[in-house]
């Protein structure tokens, strides 16, 4: 926001008078695309006083300001206008306001919305003319005229004023006027002289003509006067400046002048043109289109032609600073004396007011403590800082004789609280109170604390006849003068107490940050506070002739009635209207100051005067009209979710439940400060009262309501009196959904019905196949427990064949191996050299018996392990064959025999690798240990799917019988030299266990005395990439 302050009077003081000034200050606001406008460039603009709304027409739609933000009608959002771009927006004598787009769309402004607008007589009217026509009023007026241009068609016109609804001029391009009256034969009037502007003033016609002069014409439009302009503030009209600007347009109760930065509102009275200044902070930056004023707001609004509008308001309030101040002075202060000339004398020695008076006499030279009291009719107590004494102490001066006593004795700091009963003077300082005794102090209470600033008194009352109250940091303590008692009436850590006011029977009681208290007889309650808490820091009270309490803050000023005030206390009431002062009424800072005495000058012409942070804070009581948020409220917009409703068709339809959200959006004149609008809301009448949020544009916010009829009732406060409210009710229904409703509550119990018997229908064949699966479960557990069982038989046979087999194939080796190493040791001189080496080869060859037997013996075991996990993997079946090999090529060559590796060298499979490890080598011992003479050879092959490992030998061969012995089911161990050869069977039990777990098949051919073949057919695909 741009303020701009314009001063009237301004002088400068010597010494320690400071410049004072006194600013005629204006509040300018400009509205752009930036901050709200839809577009800057203006094709209309018009007021209505009615409902504080102004509308502005233009380039990007149709634009309503209420004082505090836009609502934007465009294509998009409303039936009207269907074009972006606006011609114009006029306004007729009653009031009405229309419009239309370039595609000459005509719309009408109903209250707070713009909506489509047909009249049979104005739709026959072509082109731009239905702007003019839309400006009449009255059914036969407007039916002479619709005659009397049809007549005239061929000539040019561009304007009507309407005088009076019997009456109206129109104006043709040639300087002629035609006066038309409904039964009355047009007449046809010519100027005089050439008109620079018309206007029409309480049905008068009147031309500004050459010169700048003023022609009233008579009844009759013969006779034209010239008029004498009157200034009834005294400003000098320009007349010759070439800003010079008369502006009017139908539906103005007055035109204005604007030239240079100043602007008049036109009237005639006493047969002159008086002009009343409204405004001299008119910019001069842009081209003045169109204007309007409101008399109501002291608002003036201004159109511009591509800079959008401007609002400009006169301040309520005046600030004055000591101009001449530099960095070494402060600008803040604190208390004050009103001098004789209406200036005032602050505590900073700065003479500050409006009055010019270089020799002006002051009642204290040079600065001053904050507080400072009167007594009687002459005598003036302060603190002053003395250098001599190198400390503030209490001074009186005597305005009769200009005198000041300097009472060297009472030590003062910057505040201290003073009362006068009787002929007893009361001090309260940093060291107790006590009162004035001849040049010193008699303390009734001596303070226990240190003194300094922070135990000073701030304020000091009579509550009670012999009952002192004195306010500071340690609270609102109350001393009883007589029997030195006390009572703590108030008490809050870290927060300072530091004003009274009396008002009759009631004292008020100002914190800093407690917020504020009356207390009456006895009897203390805490007063409410406004909306945005600022109360809580109330700094001072003080009451003006027209009966309103003034109470300044630390973030602005306030007004209330104390009629409502007295009323909240003795009703104990919840809500007080108080009007709020800041930065819009011309302060720059809205801190002010408190903690000092007076907190606020009352002076003798009734201005009340508040020191602030910077500066002093002018207020003038007496012609103070504050803007109070009074007027009507209107539904802008219902949306359902993200349905838009009519508001006017809102209680004729039910919302549908299932849009959830609720929104409901408010319009109303807001040209008021946002901190004195009160708006609140409830659903239906049972409920609490809550604040409606305002921090997106005032809107109410319903989630997930229950169908059912509702009203909702929103009301606003209209300023001073109690109960003083503007209300809107809305009702409104939600449906009930389908899922609510009786029907389906009923098909609900239906199916549940259903899905009960299909649950028990369902149970029971569930049950009945689990008695299957159990069924079945029996007989496969029972199926399962006999192959354990055989298992168990077979495990058990097989371990006692093991027992034998560890018994005689094992320990009688042993024994063999024991004796024949020992007949060496003992009888080796006696046995010949051939039986040494015979009895050494056996005894290796029993070695290595033992040996494969023991190997044999372990792999069986391991496999017989179930929970053994294997996992499956990719190798190469020629390099596993030859590391089997590796092992068995030292037992193959003492026999002389030859083993080959026949298989594929890229040959792999995905197989279990030590099993087949094992099986392979099994297979390879068994055919070394059968065969005397010859080859063995192992050979691998594809077999679709599968692989088939071969190990073919030269070997005794076996017999059908024994083959089939080998493969059938029976486990066969047999002990050793079974056959005339040491076998035991043990490695086939392994052969078919590794067989089975890998999924394999095993096949044996084999004739006596003709060798073996023994075939193992694996499952498994070969490798990936194999």
């Amino acid at each position: 926001m741009v303020r701009l302050l314009f001063l009237l009077f301004f002088f400068l003081y010597t010494g320690c008078m400071a410049y004072c000034q006194d600013p005629a200050g204006f509040q300018l606001q400009h509205f752009t695309t930036d901050n709200g406008m839809p577009s800057n460039g203006i094709k209309g603009m018009q007021w209505d006083e009615k409902t504080g709304f102004l509308w502005v027409a233009t380039e990007a739609g149709v634009a309503r300001f209420n004082g505090r933000e836009f609502n934007n009608f465009t294509k998009e959002n409303s039936p009207v206008p269907r074009h972006e771009r606006m011609a114009y927006l006029i306004k007729n004598n009653r009031g009405e306001i229309f419009g239309a787009d370039v595609g000459d769309h005509i719309m009408a402004v109903n209250a707070n919305r713009v909506l489509p607008f047909t009249s049979p007589a104005i739709q026959s009217i072509a082109g731009y003319r239905k702007k003019h026509f839309l400006t009449v009023t009255g059914e036969r007026l407007l039916q002479s005229l619709t005659s009397f241009s049809e007549n005239i068609r061929a000539t040019p016109w561009n304007d009507l004023h309407q005088l009076s609804d019997s009456g109206l001029l129109m104006l043709s391009n040639f300087g002629k006027y035609f006066y038309i009256r409904p039964g009355h034969e047009p007449v046809t009037l010519q100027l005089p002289f050439q008109s620079e502007r018309n206007f029409v003033l309480d049905n008068r016609f009147f031309v500004l003509g050459p010169d700048r002069k003023i022609f009233m014409a008579d009844s009759g439009f013969q006779k034209f006067s010239p008029l004498e302009w009157v200034s009834v503030t005294g400003e000098t009209i320009p007349f010759q400046s070439p800003n010079f600007l008369l502006y009017w347009e139908n539906g103005m109760e007055r035109p204005i002048l604007f030239a240079g930065n100043n602007a008049w509102l036109i009237d005639y009275r006493n047969k002159s043109i008086e002009a009343r200044l409204i405004c001299n902070a008119v910019p001069t930056f842009s081209f003045i289109r169109f204007a309007q004023y409101s008399e109501k707001y002291k608002t003036l609004f201004i159109g511009t032609d591509s800079k959008g509008i401007i609002v400009i308001r006169k301040n309520k309030l005046t600030l004055l600073k000591n101009k001449g101040a530099d960095i070494r002075e402060r600008n803040a202060y604190y208390s004050q004396i009103e001098l004789s000339s209406g200036n005032v004398l602050t505590n900073e020695a700065h003479i500050i007011g409006p009055y010019p008076n270089k020799n002006e006499p002051v009642p204290i030279s040079g600065k001053f403590e904050y507080s400072i009291y009167k007594s009687g009719d002459s005598l003036l107590w302060f603190a002053q800082y003395e250098k001599d004494l190198a400390k503030s102490v209490l001074h009186c001066y005597d305005y009769r004789t200009g005198k000041t006593k300097v009472y060297e004795k009472v030590q003062v700091f910057s505040n201290f609280g003073f009362y006068q009963e009787s002929n007893r003077i009361y001090i309260a300082n940093s060291k107790g109170l006590g009162y004035l005794q001849a040049d010193s102090l008699f303390l009734l209470y001596p303070s226990k604390a240190v003194p300094s600033n922070l135990n000073s008194p701030y304020a000091m009352t009579l509550f009670a006849p012999d009952q002192m109250g004195v306010a500071s940091c340690d609270g609102v303590i109350l001393y009883q003068l007589s029997n030195k008692k006390t009572d703590t009436l108030l008490k809050a850590d870290g927060s300072c107490f530091r004003n009274f006011w009396k008002y009759g029977d009631y004292i008020f009681i100002g914190s800093y940050g407690k917020g504020w208290y009356i207390w009456k007889n006895g009897k203390l309650k805490q007063m409410p506070v406004d909306k945005n808490k600022f109360l809580l820091y109330a700094h001072c009270f003080t009451a003006d002739k027209q009966g309103y309490c003034w109470i300044s803050t630390n973030r602005g000023l306030f007004k209330a009635s104390l009629n409502d005030l007295l009323y909240t206390w003795e009703n104990d009431r919840k809500n007080v209207y108080y009007h709020y002062y800041g930065r819009n009424d011309g302060m720059e800072i809205t801190e002010m100051n408190g903690g000092c005495a007076p907190c606020v000058l009352t002076m003798q012409n009734s201005t009340l005067s508040f020191p602030t942070m910077d500066g002093l804070l002018w207020v003038q009581p007496e012609t103070d009209q504050p803007i109070l948020p009074e007027g009507e409220l209107y539904i802008d917009e219902v949306l359902a979710g993200k349905m838009k409703i009519s508001p006017d068709s809102l209680g004729m339809m039910a919302i549908p439940f299932a849009a959830g959200e609720l929104t409901v959006r408010l319009g109303f004149s807001s040209w008021c400060n946002r901190e004195n609008i009160y708006l609140e809301y409830r659903i239906n009448k049972d409920s609490n009262w809550s604040v409606v949020d305002m921090s997106n544009g005032a809107q109410i916010r319903f989630n997930n309501l229950n169908p059912g009829n509702y009203l909702l009732t929103i009301r606003k406060t209209n300023g001073f009196g109690t109960n003083n409210f503007s209300y809107k009710e809305i009702r409104f229904r939600i449906s009930t959904p389908w899922t609510r409703s009786w029907w389906f509550y009923l098909l609900l119990l239906g199916a549940a019905w259903g899905m009960l018997v299909l649950y028990f229908r369902f149970r029971t064949r569930q049950l009945k196949q689990r008695q299957k699966k159990l069924e079945q479960l029996v007989v496969d557990k029972t199926k399962e427990l006999q192959e354990q069982n055989t298992v168990l038989e077979k495990n058990n046979s097989i371990k006692t064949r093991l027992i034998s087999i560890i018994s005689h194939d094992i320990v009688t080796p042993l024994k063999f191996l024991t004796a024949a190493g020992k007949n060496l040791i003992e009888k080796r001189k006696l046995m010949p050299e051939e039986l040494q080496q015979e009895t050494i080869g056996e005894m290796t060859n029993t070695s290595q018996e033992l040996q494969l037997l023991s190997t044999n013996i372990l792999n069986w075991i391991k496999y017989q392990n179930e929970n053994r996990r294997m996992l499956k993997e990719n190798f190469n079946i020629h390099e596993m064959v030859n590391q089997v090999f590796g092992i068995l090529q030292s037992l193959a060559r003492q026999k002389n025999l030859i083993i080959s590796n026949e298989t594929d060298p890229s040959l792999e499979i995905n197989q279990y690798y030590e099993p087949l490890k094992i099986l392979l080598y099994n297979l390879l011992t068994n055919s070394i240990r059968f065969t005397d003479k010859g080859s063995i050879r192992v050979n691998a092959r594809y077999d679709g799917p599968s692989v088939i490992l071969s190990v073919t030998d030269e070997g005794i061969g076996m017999s059908a019988e024994q083959v089939q012995r080998l493969l059938g089911e029976e486990v066969v161990i047999s002990a050793a030299n079974i056959d005339h050869r040491r076998g035991h069977g043990l490695g086939f039990l392994i052969i078919k266990d590794l067989v089975k777990t890998m999924g394999a098949s095993l096949d044996i051919k084999s004739k006596k005395e003709a060798g073996t073949t023994v075939l193992v057919k694996l499952p498994g695909k070969p490798a990936e990439g194999g």
